[in-house]
C-alpha cells in the first residue's frame, strides 16, 4: 500500500501528523498505520459498512495485538517500523523502486 510505505518513509523527516486515510478495517490494519508513523487511521468506510458496534472489538484486538509485541503504549509503538527505526533504512527506498518499476510494466 503506496500512503502506508509514504508515511513510514517520511515519518521524522518531516515536521507533521501522518494520517492513514484508506486501506483501513482491521485492528491489523491499524497496528500497521501507527507502527509506520500515522499518529491516525482513518476507519470511516469499516464504520459506515458495519457500524460502531465494531468498536469495542477492534479496541480488544488492538490491546491484544499491542500485548503480544510488549508495547505499552500507542506513543512508544508510533513509528516503530518507520524507515528511521530499522536496521536497513534503504530498503524502503528500494521497496518503493521495485513497486514503481512493478507499476510501469502494468502499463507496457
Amino acid at each position: 500500500m503506496m500512503p502506508l510505505r509514504w508515511i513510514s518513509i517520511l515519518y521524522g523527516k518531516v515536521n507533521a501528523d501522518f494520517a492513514l486515510t484508506s486501506g483501513v478495517h482491521t485492528a491489523n490494519d491499524v497496528l500497521k498505520s501507527i507502527m509506520a508513523g500515522a499518529k491516525v487511521a482513518m476507519m470511516a468506510s469499516n464504520l459506515l459498512h458495519n457500524g460502531g458496534q465494531v468498536i469495542p472489538s477492534m479496541l480488544t484486538e488492538l490491546e491484544t495485538r499491542m500485548k503480544e509485541r510488549e508495547y505499552v503504549s500507542i506513543k512508544q509503538m508510533q513509528g516503530s517500523m518507520s524507515q528511521k527505526s530499522v536496521k536497513e533504512p534503504a530498503a524502503f527506498e528500494r521497496a518503493n523502486y521495485m513497486k514503481v518499476l512493478g507499476s510501469y510494466r502494468e502499463l507496457l
